[in-house]
């Protein structure tokens, strides 16, 4: 078939086309989807071969472990080769996962079933395990497809991985008591910390004036407690997306969806013509361009990118609402951003993710961006400020296994580059309703014109959308912006409501254990 993949850093895919299978090395975690991938007609069942490096499974401190959100595009190639998202058993007895040593149950990981079958978790289990989790035997269960393709027997399959961490069930506190203004979360004119509870979740936080000191600040309608606020658990995406996986997001896309997304540069810009972009080239961004010209309005174009390592730039809040709905994920809010970076830890004025009031902004050595296997230099506290190569960092680049967490850039629960290096995109801020969102999760399928159409979703970026930045980018010296409780942007700003190389993507999903 025509889509030649590639295997990335962190997210990974395998793709059975045929009898061909491609696979590469990755960097990093090294989490590699690979061997001989096998459909079973017969059981309806999906089989390959994972590992990953640097996994854990803790029962004290975080008490909590990281894992691979496991989805499955697939394609019939005698219909219009549209990719659909391909569901997978409810039930987590369905699937198995066994020792590639021998074939023995898995002592390492288990196969987690989610609710609306969008994908499973493969998650490491054990007590106090840390370390790299060798090769495993995952096969998964398919049940139903999308409507719009007639499944067959020779079917195209894309299995995609993505790391995540576990952020478990718990209360937390909501900003770092600075200020009771609009950066930072205060109820009324106490410069207090908000606690976020069972009982407040289960209620509804309510009014603005619950979390912060002017209705100007928040949401302009009450919050309902179907708003997750960060107390129930949920996992969280490592890293933020790499270029790697969104080639796999736009190169599964139709042409028209490619083209709505590419013609937002001009309406020159489209998949018919060979290195139309996604990305401005050479601006702080590794291109991520057409390689193989698409067919007007029939056939999609393939994309490339040099690095697929790398973190994918330029992602407006159209573009991240709609890859996490493909991806079966959704956007975090701002709430569960703190959640994610604090733990139920007390605050601390002007913390970063890691914990600490410390930044290292110079003296140190920067990244080959051409080498996802270059090294920075440790100094005393992680760097978001560096070369100005661009948006070319490898995620999780200070993250090595004599690092602790300040020096690795890392929150209470082990995820990385919350601080950048790309801003987060978070449901939050003021001037707009954006109490309508939910836990629910993507359902894999997008609109005509490839944006997401989940109910409750803002829809748009920018000023007064209901979306916030929070964290920072790699190129910014403006330190409060990477501080956990900044709120300067709780207007909104117009960074995401287009294409702008300050804003990536990391997605959460639902889920409690």
């Amino acid at each position: 078939m025509k889509k030649n993949k590639q295997i990335h850093m962190k997210q990974v895919y395998l793709i059975i086309v045929g009898c061909l299978l491609f696979i590469a090395q990755t960097f990093a975690n090294n989490l590699v989807i690979s061997g001989t991938p096998s459909f079973s007609s017969a059981n309806q069942t999906l089989t390959f071969t994972m590992a990953w490096d640097n996994s854990w499974s803790i029962n004290a401190g975080p008490s909590n472990w990281d894992g691979v959100w496991i989805f499955v595009k697939r394609q019939n190639c005698s219909g219009n080769n549209a990719w659909v998202h391909q569901k997978l058993s409810t039930t987590s007895a369905d699937h198995l996962a066994k020792l590639a040593s021998n074939s023995a149950t898995s002592t390492d990981v288990q196969v987690d079933a989610v609710a609306d079958g969008m994908g499973v978790f493969v998650r490491r289990i054990g007590t106090n395990v840390v370390g790299n989790v060798p090769s495993q035997i995952v096969t998964v269960k398919l049940t139903g497809t999308n409507p719009t393709i007639t499944p067959a027997n020779t079917d195209n399959f894309i299995i995609i991985g993505v790391e995540m961490v576990y952020v478990p069930q718990g209360q937390f506190y909501a900003g770092d008591g600075r200020s009771p203004n609009g950066n930072n979360f205060s109820a009324g004119t106490a410069t207090q910390p908000v606690q976020i509870t069972s009982a407040k979740q289960a209620a509804g936080i309510g009014s603005a004036l619950n979390y912060t000191s002017s209705t100007a600040y928040g949401c302009p309608t009450p919050l309902p407690a179907t708003f997750p606020l960060g107390f129930d658990g949920f996992y969280c995406m490592k890293y933020e997306a790499t270029t790697g996986v969104f080639l796999e997001f736009i190169n599964s896309l139709s042409y028209d969806q490619q083209a709505s997304h590419l013609t937002e540069w001009g309406t020159s810009n489209l998949p018919n013509v060979s290195g139309a972009y996604f990305d401005r080239p050479n601006e702080y961004t590794h291109w991520t361009r057409v390689s193989t010209v698409g067919t007007y309005n029939t056939v999609s174009a393939v994309f490339i990118n040099n690095y697929p390592w790398a973190t994918q730039g330029y992602m407006s809040w159209r573009q991240t609402a709609a890859f996490l709905d493909w991806s079966g994920l959704r956007p975090m809010t701002e709430f569960e951003f703190e959640k994610a970076c604090r733990g139920p830890l007390t605050t601390v004025a002007n913390e970063y993710p890691w914990g600490s009031t410390v930044v290292t902004l110079n003296n140190v050595t920067c990244q080959d961006w051409t080498n996802p296997n270059s090294a920075y230099t440790i100094v005393d506290g992680p760097l978001f400020y560096c070369c100005w190569n661009g948006i070319s960092q490898r995620p999780g680049a200070f993250a090595k296994s004599t690092t602790n967490r300040v020096q690795a850039g890392a929150t209470y629960y082990g995820i990385l580059d919350m601080a950048g290096n790309l801003f987060e995109q978070c449901v939050g801020g003021a001037g707009f309703d954006y109490s309508g969102f939910t836990t629910t999760n993507g359902d894999g399928v997008l609109t005509a014109t490839g944006s997401a159409n989940t109910v409750g979703w803002p829809t748009n970026g920018g000023t007064n959308s209901g979306t916030i930045i929070r964290g920072n980018w790699m190129n910014s010296n403006v330190l409060a912006y990477a501080q956990t409780s900044d709120r300067s942007f709780y207007a909104g700003t117009s960074w995401n409501a287009g294409r702008n190389k300050y804003s990536g993507t990391r997605g959460v999903r639902s889920f409690s254990y």
